[in-house]
């Protein structure tokens, strides 16, 4: 296949074959419509150096991690209807119109089927500015996203060009996720004594003094689906579905922040985003969990803000279970590598253990109230 992508970019560039240089992109992509990414490097005398970001999507029936889906009515669910193109729908969608004003999508040059598995994009290659978000670039891309939030909400009549996949219950996605990932995948590990004997885990909590994080995810286990359930009451929106700092590009020489792979393509409670712009940085190790509790605060406040900004009037508790009560289905359960800790010890894996159990309490700690509060007032 990279034989193919550099024909192209070739093509696309209108330049030699032997000016074009690839070079694969290491990053842990978790996406199963993500088989490669590779910065493409057009190089001639007359016009210097040409750079493109290449993406090759993949049907989910070539996705590796398939093996670890349940066999049956689970699995055959997921290859049919994993939505493995919606990347390059949305951006043929017409999605870069809808943004408000400091957002942007990247430039897609180009888009080419290989066969009826693979679709190769060509996109803008973005240079990120390095280092880390500052807590004003939070807020900011909190209040945009509130912005788009109210843009894109339940009727709104820019729904009208979204594609088909998206015309699906409010919610579903989220659903069909927590139900794969959560209440099986996660149930089996609460349950699973020689995952949290495991020497790893067992001094990750000695450290941490956290030894009763694995009673506690029990007795919130059980919340799950009631939390679904009233998410689906709130006010709906298409979200971004995956806002993590990773998917909103802070770029060297411009103000307004680059929004790359759209996740969740159904609707989904207000504030939803705000989940994973709280905690993707720390799911990726760039942010220590404890700084959960000063960026809570500031991204809430300014995804109201963005609300506000576009006359949305939303009551923020409810604004506020939206976001938290998704964190708390899709994250909360999840976080501990699992998968992992199955295979061979590392020193980065005890690393990633141990950042993964503080970042579950910070998640627990921060949502857990809020979700018990609001199940006892629908309850009473």
């Amino acid at each position: 296949m990279p034989v193919d992508i550099a024909q192209v970019t070739s093509r696309l560039a209108d330049a030699p074959s032997g000016a074009v240089t690839l070079t694969p992109i290491a990053y842990g992509w978790g996406s199963p419509a993500t088989a490669g990414l590779w910065r493409a490097a057009v190089t001639t005398p007359d016009r210097g150096e040409t750079t493109y970001f290449v993406k090759l999507l993949r049907h989910p029936r070539l996705w590796p991690g398939l093996v670890h889906v349940p066999e049956g009515e689970l699995r055959d669910f997921f290859v049919r209807n994993f939505p493995w193109r919606f990347e390059l729908d949305m951006a043929l969608s017409g999605i870069a119109d809808v943004l408000p004003p400091g957002m942007r999508t990247p430039i897609l040059h180009h888009h080419e089927a290989f066969d009826d598995d693979h679709i190769g994009l060509w996109w803008e290659f973005v240079k990120e500015r390095p280092g880390p978000w500052t807590h004003d670039e939070l807020r900011r891309a909190a209040r945009l996203l509130g912005r788009l939030a109210a843009r894109r909400r339940a009727g709104a009549e820019v729904n009208e060009r979204l594609p088909e996949t998206c015309r699906i219950p409010a919610g579903a996605s989220l659903r069909y996720l927590v139900e794969g990932r959560v209440l099986h995948d996660g149930r089996a590990d609460l349950a699973d004594d020689r995952l949290w004997a495991h020497p790893l885990v067992a001094e990750a909590l000695r450290g941490t003094g956290d030894v009763d994080l694995r009673e506690d995810l029990r007795a919130h286990f059980p919340l799950v689906v009631d939390v679904l359930d009233e998410l689906d009451r709130l006010p709906q929106t298409y979200a971004h579905g995956d806002a993590s700092i990773q998917n909103i590009l802070v770029c060297e020489g411009e103000e307004d922040f680059v929004v790359i792979d759209w996740g969740f393509g159904s609707l989904l409670a207000v504030g939803f985003d705000l989940g994973q712009l709280l905690v993707g940085s720390m799911h990726a190790g760039l942010v220590p969990a404890a700084d959960i509790a000063r960026i809570d605060p500031v991204i809430f406040d300014g995804y109201l803000q963005g609300l506000a900004d576009e006359g949305y009037a939303v009551d923020p508790d409810d604004v506020r279970f939206g976001y938290l009560g998704s964190l708390f289905v899709r994250s909360v359960f999840t976080a501990l590598p699992t998968a992992e800790l199955r295979g061979d010890a590392s020193d980065s894996l005890r690393r990633s253990v141990l950042e993964r159990v503080d970042l579950t309490r910070a998640m627990l700690d921060l949502t857990g109230p809020v979700v018990r509060r609001r199940l006892a007032r629908v309850d009473a």
